[in-house]
């Protein structure tokens, strides 16, 4: 996951970025900021890391709200009163439910239209770390619920919220994907999750194409959120109570020692650098990225020269690539694609 990294994974990383840039950082660029005027924000997994940086960000545009969700309200109540600083004319909502909850999902998102009027951006980050293991030998437990809380979780969100930005002809979604979507050894349910959330912000492009409704999913970088402070506890023998670690199912300790060693030689990334790029693709500055798969360590610069490159080839999207010298793809290489009833 860093430059030095001898794990086959770091070659799915498309850059060589470790913060967030000028293009990205509503802090320094002030256009970025502007573009979000009387905009009302959702943010799933909004607790720390990832959710926090970007919570942060979005508090230093021009949004008129930023409602925030996660397991654990303590934590939600935290970043909201940290964008309050940043912002005193902020207003803000908190939560605490499961994101694999619909019920409660379609709740809040419907309490958050009839305060603020409207929703713009749903930033659907909720995750969990998986069992570093083989599928044979993982827990089936927490084998579905990895999945779950990514797909089903990013799932829910974009269905609460697809109505009212239909409503409003439009509207940006963005999910945290992984380059781990893209591993075909170990991890299998992380790998599924995410390589999911990829397919579906595809679908949810061409669906929502005439509603002026944008989609993506991010690939964050390494960032050394708690997923990875658990795996290091555990491998210490310090699993502590609000863990992700399990103290009682069989190979957890084989995963997180398998996890810390993975992450041996990173060159860690912040997590102000995929909460730029959430606030730059929610902008609508890069909506030809709409769809895609999107890395945040490549610079943008990089994305906005080869424009016309990833649209012509409808490139950074999943395909099965059947013969790469004929360029013969399924689903074809082309931009326009039809769905059941179109």
């Amino acid at each position: 996951m860093g430059e030095k990294n001898p794990d086959p994974m770091v070659e799915r990383f498309l850059g060589d970025q470790h913060d967030s840039q000028p293009a990205t950082d509503p802090r320094t660029n002030k256009e970025l900021a502007a573009a979000f005027k009387d905009k009302n924000v959702v943010i799933a997994g909004a607790g720390r890391g990832i959710g926090r940086a970007t919570a942060e960000f979005f508090a230093h545009t021009n949004i008129k709200s930023i409602s925030l969700m996660a397991l654990e309200l303590n934590e939600v109540d935290e970043t909201a009163s940290i964008c309050k600083r940043i912002n005193p004319d902020l207003q803000t909502k908190t939560a605490a439910f499961d994101v694999k909850d619909y019920a409660k999902t379609e709740q809040f998102i419907n309490e958050v239209d009839k305060e603020f009027g409207k929703i713009d951006v749903v930033f659907a980050n909720a995750g969990r770390p998986p069992q570093w293991l083989a599928t044979w030998e993982s827990d089936p437990g927490i084998w579905w619920d990895t999945l779950a809380v990514s797909l089903q979780g990013g799932f829910n969100f974009a269905r609460a919220v697809l109505p009212i930005m239909r409503r409003e002809k439009g509207g940006s979604i963005v999910f945290t994907s992984s380059a781990g979507a893209h591993v075909s050894n170990g991890m299998g349910s992380y790998a599924l999750g995410k390589l999911g959330l990829v397919r579906l912000a595809e679908i949810l492009h061409h669906e929502n194409k005439d509603a002026n409704i944008k989609t993506f999913a991010i690939h964050p970088g390494a960032i050394p959120t708690r997923f990875f402070h658990d795996f290091k506890d555990a491998a210490e023998g310090n699993i502590k109570d609000n863990s992700y670690v399990s103290k009682s199912i069989p190979g957890e300790e084989k995963s997180a020692n398998t996890a810390v060693g993975f992450f041996k030689d990173v060159t860690w990334d912040t997590p102000q650098m995929p909460a730029g790029y959430v606030v730059m693709l929610s902008s609508g500055k890069m909506d030809f990225l709409s769809g895609r798969y999107v890395d945040c360590s490549r610079k943008v610069e990089s994305y906005e020269e080869e424009q016309q490159k990833i649209v012509k080839n409808d490139l950074h999207r999943v395909k099965l690539v059947v013969d790469a010298e004929t360029k013969w793809f399924i689903p074809p290489a082309k931009e326009e694609q039809p769905f059941a009833g179109a």
